[in-house]
């Protein structure tokens, strides 16, 4: 058994949720290793999937089918990155009206276990500095409090395609150091603290300290709330810590996505070239492929 991860790659509850339904009637998908490019598939076959992890900005396009998943006996959770960042970082994602319709709306009908936000990633500029973010996360802290008690965030990790596509679009960028990086946290903290909400750092140690803790996106202690057997809550504590970058936390999953895919268009994206890149490769992708990546995908027969 195994869990699927859809998908740190792209966002596919916001674009590809019909796709999505579709490898779940067929009982199986194929991915695609962004390192070497090998073609394998996953199972979705109801009886191999723990769970399912939802990675997205917007849970809209899919909720109509929860009802539909959660009845074929599938178990799920939602990664929610909720930032209330300006157009200029994140120029496609929904306002915080439609986010928050979203998020009452999975609160309605499914259980606490189904709901995770993060607050991520962290940039800095010169209009959106330490006071910025502790303002605008506080705003969060209120609104979201109803609905969790945990936030996971992250500082922008600078990859090479990050800071080429940060200097394009976002010239007054700031990359900050570790002692800055550890004030803010240390303010979001007390913050968050206020609204009854624990922080936990994602792949940045440094950052964990007695009211902060370390991160699992893929957490089988979340999980635990929503897995649906007890088989399959045995399989979820047998799995092995499997980082997917330094000082991940996470635990085994096995990724449907595809880099270049996501059309939200975040400068700080790590998962995207850029996004004309990304919406040819949509272009490319019918619901009925059977992967998400032109370099795997087939159309159904």
């Amino acid at each position: 058994m195994h869990i699927v991860s859809a998908s740190r790659r792209t966002d596919i509850p916001a674009f590809y949720s019909r796709w999505f339904m579709n490898r779940i009637r067929a009982g199986g998908v194929k991915a695609v290793s962004p390192f070497g490019g090998r073609v394998f598939e996953v199972s979705l076959a109801r009886e191999e999937v723990i769970a399912i992890v939802f990675w997205t900005k917007n849970a809209a396009p899919i909720l109509a089918d929860l009802e539909d998943l959660a009845s074929l006996g599938y178990s799920f959770s939602f990664l929610y990155t909720i930032n209330n960042y300006p157009d200029f970082v994140e120029p496609y994602v929904p306002s915080m009206r439609h986010t928050m319709k979203t998020v009452e709306a999975l609160a309605r009908r499914f259980s606490p276990g189904v709901f995770r936000w993060r607050y991520d990633t962290i940039i800095l500029t010169d209009t959106l500095g330490s006071a910025w973010h502790l303002r605008n996360f506080e705003g969060l802290c209120r609104l979201l409090s109803l609905y969790t008690d945990e936030c996971i965030f992250s500082f922008c990790d600078y990859y090479k395609k990050t800071i080429r596509n940060m200097d394009r679009l976002v010239p007054t960028h700031q990359i900050p150091s570790e002692a800055q990086c550890g004030q803010i946290a240390g303010e979001m903290s007390e913050v968050a603290a206020r609204w009854g909400i624990t922080l936990a750092s994602c792949a940045h140690d440094f950052l964990v300290s007695g009211s902060i803790t370390k991160a699992r996106c893929i957490d089988p202690d979340f999980l635990s709330q929503v897995v649906n057997s007890p088989e399959k809550a045995g399989a979820l504590r047998a799995l092995k810590a499997a980082p997917s970058r330094k000082q991940c936390g996470c635990v085994a999953s096995r990724d449907i996505g595809a880099y270049d895919t996501c059309l939200h268009g975040c400068v700080y994206c790590y998962a995207n070239t850029d996004r004309e890149r990304a919406v040819v490769n949509q272009a490319k992708i019918s619901e009925d492929s059977d992967c998400l990546d032109p370099r795997g995908a087939m159309a159904g027969r």
